[in-house]
């Protein structure tokens, strides 16, 4: 039987139209697990290469004044373990007299060596030496990011301090601005630079505002006595600690006090907003922040004993002591709140560093190198 030409078309319509489905579901399904196979090749390509030191804590250790045995000790974030001394390890020579920083730049760690006047700079994932910047007197703190980097020096006796102008492509000094006494601790905030005149040789109370695109000096602004370290909290306000200083009369004996303070600038309008008494006669040198930007921790200092807790929103300072013991310095890890403090028990012996959560629970201890006095933390 001869079937009509109309019935035969549409059955061969009806078997393209299936053949057509099946194809698309089977090329759908296709492009679906290579997507996942892509994507999954991605994952595993994305994950950063860390090397040896790349993720971690670097701890500056002082040493012995003169004796030229500072170092940096590397704390393990996820091996919880402490290795010391690790430029020497990976370059076979020492580092300098007086490690009094560390700062992670770009793919470099800069090490400030202050009584060698020098920048030893580093791969920040293997701390093999790359280069070496000399001749900045009295070198303190650094930082900055992949292409530029700033840092503080005191210079001699009776001169100025600086900021030094760092091309981080050329590994470079490209240009210096002047600042008050004793320049320390300094921040970035948009392209202008805020930096503590902590007095040095001598006294200060003031900030030193320098544009980074032009590099000039914007504006010196007058805070209290010897500021030495600055943070800036969730409302983009600016907190420096002034850590004042003790007195001494003509046979340097202590004869009285400029009382340390906690002042709040305005980083946009450059002016004093408030100004909080800390302590009549003591004198902490460190400021910093938890990750959500709302309180800070004040200590650290040789002689200080104590971290204490300040809420951005109060009013005066009420000794809200969160940890009793003394440290020389300390940091916050900005991922976790962990509090990295730092014991130095002299400048002969190695020292400590201890590991508390933000409420302020010990959560272990550790030797390092001796006097250490601060760290660089790792973002993850």
């Amino acid at each position: 039987m001869r079937f009509p030409e109309e019935i035969i078309n549409s059955i061969f319509t009806i078997i393209l139209i299936k053949m057509k489905l099946q194809f698309a579901k089977t090329a759908l399904f296709s492009l679906m697990l290579s997507g996942f196979l892509f994507s999954s090749c991605d994952k595993t390509e994305e994950t950063p290469d860390t090397g040896k030191y790349g993720l971690g804590v670097l701890i500056s250790n002082e040493g012995t004044f003169g004796a030229g045995n500072g170092s940096i000790s590397y704390y393990d974030l996820e091996g919880d373990s402490v290795i010391n001394e690790i430029f020497q390890l990976e370059n076979n020579r020492s580092l300098g007299d007086v490690v009094q920083s560390v700062s992670r730049i770009g793919d470099y760690a800069f090490i400030q060596v202050n009584n060698s006047n020098k920048i030893e700079i580093v791969d920040g994932k293997s701390f093999a030496e790359v280069g070496v910047l000399q001749n900045l007197t009295q070198v303190r703190y650094a930082i900055g990011d992949e292409n530029r980097a700033y840092a503080t020096a005191w210079g001699t006796w009776g001169a100025d301090g600086k900021v030094y102008f760092i091309d981080v492509n050329t590994l470079s000094v490209s240009d210096s601005v002047s600042t008050g006494n004793g320049p320390e601790a300094l921040l970035l905030f948009g392209e202008n630079l805020f930096v503590a005149n902590s007095g040095g040789w001598g006294l200060d109370n003031t900030i030193s505002i320098i544009s980074t695109t032009n590099k000039t000096l914007l504006k010196t602004l007058t805070v209290g006595a010897n500021p030495k370290s600055l943070v800036i909290d969730k409302n983009d306000k600016l907190w420096v600690l002034c850590s004042g200083s003790t007195i001494y009369d003509a046979n340097w004996m202590p004869s009285g006090h400029y009382p340390s303070t906690l002042v709040q600038v305005n980083p946009i309008t450059m002016v004093v907003e408030k100004e909080i008494p800390l302590f009549a006669d003591q004198h902490p040198s460190k400021i910093a922040i938890n990750p959500a930007g709302d309180k800070l921790y004040i200590g650290g200092g040789f002689g200080f004993s104590g971290i204490y807790t300040f809420g951005i929103n109060e009013v005066s300072f009420t000794s809200n002591k969160l940890i009793d013991k003394s440290f020389y310095g300390f940091d916050v890890n900005q991922d976790d709140g962990n509090i990295f403090a730092y014991e130095s028990l002299n400048f002969t012996e190695r020292g400590n560093l201890y590991i508390y959560s933000e409420s302020g629970v010990e959560k272990g201890t550790y030797t390092v190198g001796i006097a250490p006095n601060g760290s660089s933390l790792k973002r993850k």
